[in-house]
């Protein structure tokens, strides 16, 4: 089988360095003989600074010049059934920029067995903050229950025809609500609501696997595969400065000795 692993870099020059971060960590603990694909979605200036310096490391590239804006950037990860290679990948997984691999990313491949979106569990969907689609889910259902949430800085699922229809939905529901009323809030609350409301959406089996911000020795304990540095959107220097400060914490597992 084969595996696509892909990320966006949009917006800001500075989440250059954020992508080349993450993409080092992903080479570094890569075994030779993989399977996965790692393709970043951009533009022309950015996939050229950004593969200047990979050192001819196998990365792929899917551009498009017109998206500019933080709400763009951020609504992208959808895109990914527009990529012209897509057809050749059995499963799929997105990560966000501002993530660190710890380990092979092959366990985030096999958990997707079923025909739904895995996510991390995470916050409530009543949560007042709206992280998690509160106002949506209300205006959908004003009897709606509680219930946990997802993250979407990590998203895995197959190569589905119902996946591609639902994430076009998704965006077109995002561009809507932009249009008329301003986007208080970004993509993660419109993936809750037709994730979590059409049961395309199994929550339990990410979490084992990837963490928002734990400390370095959760992440070596739990033997996650790799950390999220969530927070501050578009505050490319604090992503960069949490990325490398957990680097210099954490304990990296000593190799198999021959």
């Amino acid at each position: 089988m084969s595996y696509l692993l892909y990320t966006s870099c949009f917006h800001q020059k500075q989440y250059v360095d954020i992508v080349v971060n993450m993409l080092n960590s992903y080479f570094d603990i890569i075994p030779e003989n993989t399977n996965i694909d790692f393709m970043v979605y951009t533009n022309t200036e950015f996939r050229a600074l950004i593969e200047a310096r990979m050192d001819g490391k196998p990365v792929k590239f899917f551009e498009k010049n017109f998206v500019k804006t933080m709400n763009q950037t951020r609504i992208s990860k959808v895109d990914v059934f527009d990529f012209p290679d897509i057809a050749q990948y059995d499963k799929i997984v997105y990560v966000d920029a501002d993530t660190m691999f710890l380990r092979d990313p092959t366990p985030l491949f096999d958990a997707i067995v079923e025909d739904v979106v895995y996510a991390g569990g995470e916050g409530n969907i009543l949560s007042e903050a709206n992280y998690w689609g509160r106002s949506l889910f209300l205006k959908n259902d004003a009897a709606c229950a509680d219930q946990e949430g997802i993250s979407v800085s990590c998203l895995g699922f197959k190569n589905l025809p119902e996946v591609k229809k639902l994430f076009s939905k998704i965006k077109q529901a995002f561009y809507l609500d932009m249009y008329q009323n301003k986007l208080v809030f970004y993509d993660q609350p419109f993936f809750n609501v037709h994730l979590i409301n059409n049961q395309m959406v199994n929550k339990t089996d990410y979490k084992k696997l990837v963490l928002s911000r734990p400390t370095p020795e959760d992440a070596a304990e739990k033997g996650l595969v790799a950390v999220h540095f969530a927070g501050c959107p578009g505050h490319a220097q604090i992503k960069l400065d949490l990325f490398m400060d957990f680097k210099s914490r954490y304990i990296w597992p000593k190799s198999p000795s021959p």
